[in-house]
């Protein structure tokens, strides 16, 4: 009878932990290439929509037809990203959602490709209606569509998570049965079970850990991406906006007093406003200050400009004395205030908040409070705040948000400096 049982229960066991490997490998590991691949359309999507955006300036003088061939690539690799998205999900996502996501793309490049026709025909006024009215709608539409399908690949890992939890709780219960049934024998084999499971909950660490670098490699890129942007917008836009200034300088001191004169002088101040609206964003981006004069300036900086943007009052309360700190570590702390701040200017409603930096030990923290409409007791973290954990755990820290006792949410922040 107890070789039986002990048979019964290793052939059980080795059962469950098949069952572990296939929600793993199946669900887990193929949903992360998904998500990747979607992550990979939102990428394209948005490079989609800075394309169109240059050609509704049109800085360059360029016909819109002149864009087919950066079109086309664009094309060319959403559908590669659509194809192995769509094979990495086959049997796990409803087949209709995978037909609308792709009958959706092709309804969009036909209104590309009817809007560049009639662009090669010397209709670019038409064209670019049809760019305006119709193609950045349906791109904004097809990027709502990825991020749904995004959070749907995060909902189905979340599922395999539990499934995983019910298989451990499943595989224990049936131990606690075997003990009462094998006596001093089965003390023995559990020993080898647990040891055997250790394996298993080692490789879920491993994979966890995985999940952590490539969350830094994520951030890494993001990072490096709006510093790319924040040099373009500042080296190059700038430049040409601080040089058409200039001309239109010249013009205004050569041209008599006139209608025209007059037009000149709006123009002027158009463009200057203009420019000072870029070298703000190339600010925001990748804010020079933060590596000049450290993150107290910083973040002095931003709250002024926040208040401008948005017209909430901040009440700040800063540390006398901030340690100093690597521009690696500033940097996630500067992020985590811009999200937060965010996440007040979007959902709580209120004319003012506070924020706190301060210094304890051998940790800086900081605190964004509002007194707004406060977070239900049903919430759930959005991938905003998501990325602000991400980047304290980065750091060695933790981040969390709670309720206050009346109305309002704060958001505290605690990291090592060193």
């Amino acid at each position: 009878m107890t070789l039986l049982v002990i048979g019964g229960y290793a052939g059980y066991t080795l059962h469950a932990v098949e069952r572990v490997r296939q929600v793993q490998s199946g669900i887990i590991e193929r949903n992360r290439k998904a998500s990747l691949q979607l992550i990979r359309i939102q990428s394209d999507l948005n490079a989609l929509a800075l394309a169109m955006r240059d050609m509704l300036d049109n800085l360059d003088g360029y016909g819109l037809s002149a864009w087919a061939s950066q079109l086309q690539r664009i094309r060319e690799n959403l559908d590669d990203a659509i194809r192995t998205e769509a094979a990495l999900v086959a049997g796990r996502r409803n087949p209709k959602q995978t037909a609308y996501l792709e009958a959706s793309f092709q309804q969009f490049w036909r209104a590309v490709d009817a809007m560049l026709e009639e662009a090669r025909a010397g209709k670019n006024n038409i064209a670019r209606e049809e760019l305006q009215k119709s193609l950045q709608p349906q791109q904004e539409a097809l990027s709502a569509l990825t991020a749904r399908l995004l959070v749907e690949n995060n909902a189905q890992e979340q599922e395999a998570g539990q499934q995983i939890a019910l298989i451990y709780a499943e595989i224990d219960r049936n131990a606690y049965q075997f003990l009462g049934l094998a006596a001093v024998l089965v003390v023995l084999i559990s020993m080898a079970i647990i040891r055997f499971n250790r394996v298993h909950f080692d490789r879920v660490t491993e994979l966890s850990k995985q999940r952590s670098e490539l969350a830094r490699e994520l951030i890494s890129t993001q990072e490096s991406t709006l510093r790319s942007i924040s040099r373009d917008l500042h080296d190059e836009f700038g430049q040409i906006l601080t040089a058409l200034g200039a001309m239109l300088r010249r013009a205004e001191g050569m041209a008599p007093e006139s209608a025209f004169h007059e037009q000149i002088r709006e123009a002027k101040f158009v463009v200057q406003e203009t420019l000072e609206k870029i070298r703000a964003l190339s600010q925001s981006l990748q804010p020079v200050i933060l590596e000049e004069q450290g993150l107290a300036m910083a973040v002095e900086w931003y709250l002024s400009v926040f208040t401008r943007q948005t017209g909430i009052a901040i009440h700040y309360e800063p540390v006398k004395e901030l340690p100093e700190m690597e521009s690696s570590i500033t940097i996630h702390i500067f992020r985590i205030l811009q999200e937060a701040l965010n996440n007040v200017a979007r959902h709580a409603k209120v004319s003012e908040a506070t924020v706190r930096l301060g210094r304890t030990g051998e940790d800086v923290w900081l605190e964004v409070e509002d007194h707004g409409v406060g977070i239900e007791d049903a919430f759930k973290a959005g991938i905003g705040l998501a990325g602000m954990r991400e980047r304290a755990e980065l750091l060695g820290g933790r981040l969390n948000v709670g309720k206050l006792d009346g109305l309002g949410t704060v958001i505290r922040m605690v990291v090592p400096y060193a």
